[in-house]
């Protein structure tokens, strides 16, 4: 796809955005008030034409007015008619109409599993301007006469099944987005959409999978840069919970960067997917504040089954335990224990609460837990977040007036789902992230070599970058794992935050040059680029750096080795380390490459 098709794309994009966003919703509370006058007034015009015509009869001066009324009544009612049968028309062959438009659709998103989230994300990717397509296996979903209503294409089936897929045009969508409830299913959708697009060169399939279980969508988003071996299918890894802690905490710090001589002590009600991703990234950011200090972060756990979660998350992440104090607190929260409150003074030497977290399974639960802990804690000012599933709701009862000073002031809601379930958000995922890294860097080593926006229009932001080079760092990105395994290494999130950083040997940055290179030539060549001794001319596609490694000047080599020699470091800065898995004696033949050969 050239970049004139991708710039075609965005502003369509914007263009439907601005129309769902802003027009559409006035457009369907007035039009048939439009509509409406419209008829009204091309009765006034043909009551008017009719006097025109008696006038005409007494005078020879109306021939002019007479034409004019008669055009407008013809204009109108040809309109109004128009619309109407129109407007018809669609209400009774919509879906026959949207089934014939979809053999033609691509770029498009197809979301599996219209539950909460996915109901979230496919209004989400509809208002900015995407052409979506829903797949939900129940067919009295009530929410999908609402996205008929807004024109969105809705199949009725099982979304594991490689034939509802490929009605769906998977094979040509953008995206592929599966939040059905179970993890098996969603897990089952990516094969199947894998299978079906694996036959395609240039066109990517990017397929996002929710997976419930924060520590295994963790372990899973480990292994997704490594296993990627589909050059047209991209899969990523994601749950609502672990990116949902991450935005709490940022929007509401159990303490600050600058910890000093302040001891913070959080409680944490609830250790369901939220509750134990609040309580390692907690930590996590702990461990990043203090660096090497003895000090630990002291957390309060309540839960029906606080001791063998707390034992669960100790054993799940043992490189922790030295940043965290867990203290479980076994009882139901419909208890009266819970209702007495003990443990939020109990322990001495513990110190007073200093920050409250509630995420229990129920909003209506969650509301009357946090308010609950708000009277046992309104005279210490103790800030309390209750975790919702959405913004709205009950989390308006501590909107309201007495939500200022003396009412709910240190009482504070979260709608999880609304914050996340975001197509900006949705779609940051790892490959994303490692692409964005790659281009940073790309931009630091050209910069070095005294290019500028000038010399090198690809010296721009991310945000400004066009779609096919954001593509091409994507598809390096998505080669990492491979190129890796090729000199025995595997990269991970990075989580030894003292260890040193990894350096490759020479003949390592030998080989991953040279595979980079190669990667980065097919790609070209897939696209339609020719070798030509002159500049680079992205309009006719020529590069005087297609050529064989051993054929590439010098020069160009050395910048391949320097970026491979990098490559420790940003992916550092991206939050992933890389570590050897066995002794480096495999060998390659004709492979390299960097970005700047690719610009």
């Amino acid at each position: 796809m050239g970049e004139t098709s991708d710039q075609k794309n965005q502003l369509s994009n914007r263009i439907r955005a601005i129309w769902r966003r802003q027009v559409r919703p006035v457009w369907q509370d007035y039009q048939w008030a439009v509509l409406g006058g419209l008829v009204i007034a091309t009765i006034i015009l043909g009551g008017a034409y009719l006097a025109l015509q008696l006038f005409h009869r007494q005078s020879v001066t109306v021939p002019g007015a007479l034409s004019s009324c008669l055009a407008a009544v013809k204009f109108l009612a040809t309109a109004v008619t128009l619309y109407a049968t129109a407007k018809a028309l669609a209400v009774i062959f919509q879906r026959q109409i949207q089934l014939v438009g979809l053999k033609l659709t691509k770029n498009h998103v197809v979301i599996c599993g219209l539950g909460d989230k996915g109901s979230l994300f496919t209004k989400a990717f509809y208002e900015d301007g995407y052409k979506v397509v829903g797949i939900d296996k129940d067919a009295d979903n009530s929410r999908l006469e609402q996205f008929r209503d807004l024109g969105i294409l809705i199949l009725t089936g099982n979304a594991t099944d490689s034939e509802i897929l490929q009605k769906a045009r998977v094979q040509k969508a953008r995206y592929l987005v599966a939040v059905c409830g179970n993890d098996g299913d969603n897990a089952e959708i990516a094969v199947n959409a894998s299978a079906l697009v694996a036959a395609a060169e240039t066109k990517v399939l990017t397929c996002l999978v929710h997976i419930t279980n924060p520590h295994l969508c963790n372990l899973l988003k480990e292994r997704e840069i490594m296993a990627q071996r589909v050059d047209s299918f991209r899969m990523e890894f994601f749950n609502v919970y672990e990116s949902g802690a991450r935005q709490l905490l940022k929007e509401f710090p159990g303490f600050d960067e600058s910890v000093g001589n302040f001891e913070p002590h959080l409680l944490i009600v609830g250790l369901g997917a939220m509750g134990k991703s609040l309580t390692v990234h907690a930590a996590t950011l702990w461990r990043i504040a203090l660096g090497k200090s003895k000090k630990k972060l002291l957390i309060t756990l309540v839960d029906k089954d606080a001791d063998q979660k707390k034992e669960y998350l100790q054993l799940q992440y043992p490189q922790l335990n030295d940043c965290w104090d867990l203290i479980p607190v076994t009882l139901e929260i419909d208890s009266p224990q819970f209702y007495q409150a003990k443990f939020l003074r109990d322990g001495p030497g513990r110190g007073l609460i200093t920050m409250v977290y509630v995420c229990l399974d129920e909003d209506s639960r969650s509301l009357a837990a946090a308010l609950v802990l708000f009277q046992h804690l309104r005279h210490e000012e103790v800030p309390i977040v209750v975790q919702l599933d959405h913004d709205a709701g009950l989390a308006t009862l501590l909107q309201g007036e007495d939500s200022g000073a003396g009412g709910f002031a240190n009482l504070h809601s979260f709608g999880l789902l609304d914050r996340k379930c975001k197509t900006d958000l949705l779609l940051y995922g790892t490959h994303e992230i490692l692409a964005r890294a790659i281009h940073q860097d790309y931009l630091w080593s050209q910069k070095n070599l005294g290019l500028t926006l000038e010399s090198n229009p690809s010296l721009v932001t991310w945000d400004e970058l066009p779609e096919t080079l954001k593509e091409s760092n994507r598809r390096q990105a998505d080669d990492i794992g491979r190129k890796l395994t090729m000199v025995h290494c595997e990269m991970e999130p990075l989580m030894d935050w003292d260890a040193e950083l990894f350096e490759f040997t020479p003949e390592e940055i030998e080989i991953l040059a040279r595979r980079e290179h190669q990667r980065w030539l097919t790609e070209h060549i897939n696209e339609g680029w020719t070798y030509d001794p002159g500049a680079k001319n992205p309009d006719r596609k020529t590069s005087p750096l297609l050529l064989d490694w051993d054929e590439l000047p010098e020069d160009f080599k050395r910048r391949n080795r320097d970026e491979t020699r990098r490559l420790p470091s940003f992916l550092a800065k991206a939050g992933f380390q890389i570590f050897r898995t066995g002794p480096n004696t495999k060998r390659l033949g004709k492979n390299g490459g960097d970005e700047a050969a690719a610009r």
